[in-house]
């Protein structure tokens, strides 16, 4: 009986101590906002027979449309993707799944990758990604400074 009590306090003890532990090591941010999310990799674009199918989010994919895949963000986020050699960039909407090739961060819509001037050469390119907050909210531009003319222009 005493074994039992000493080891029902041990376990009392031993897991309350984490719960305090683990509420002590969560980094908390000043305004308590999630931290938006940044990522650095290769780009790929659909292939011009994917026109028409069916993405992820049921929309019909169109190579005419600022559309991209990406693994975890989730669907509707709204991402800056910059060409880290060029410095252009474009905003595209997450409305799929992929890329499922694991050297590649995100798969782009054919009119973000013309943007970008990945469909001239190679068919991919190194590019920084940065998710942007909802519309109601301010954009803190964090990792690149803005220069005038980068955006996509219609």
């Amino acid at each position: 009986m005493q074994k039992k009590l000493l080891l029902f306090i041990f376990l009392i003890a031993s897991f309350g101590s984490g719960l305090l532990i683990a509420q002590t090591t969560i980094p908390l941010d000043s305004a308590g906002e999630k931290k938006l999310f940044y990522q650095e990799g290769k780009a790929s674009y659909y292939h011009p027979s994917l026109e028409g199918y069916k993405t992820a989010n049921g929309q019909r994919y169109s190579r005419k449309k600022l559309t991209a895949a990406h693994r975890t963000l989730p669907l509707g986020t709204r991402v800056k993707v910059i060409n880290v050699k060029t410095k252009k960039w474009v905003i595209v909407t997450i409305n799929d799944r992929g890329p499922y090739s694991k050297k590649y961060i995100i798969d782009l819509s054919f009119r973000a990758a013309k943007h970008l001037g990945m469909t001239n050469g190679k068919g991919f390119a190194r590019v920084r990604i940065e998710e942007l907050p909802p519309k109601d909210k301010a954009w803190q531009q964090n990792h690149i400074p803005e220069l005038p003319g980068q955006g996509l222009k219609k």
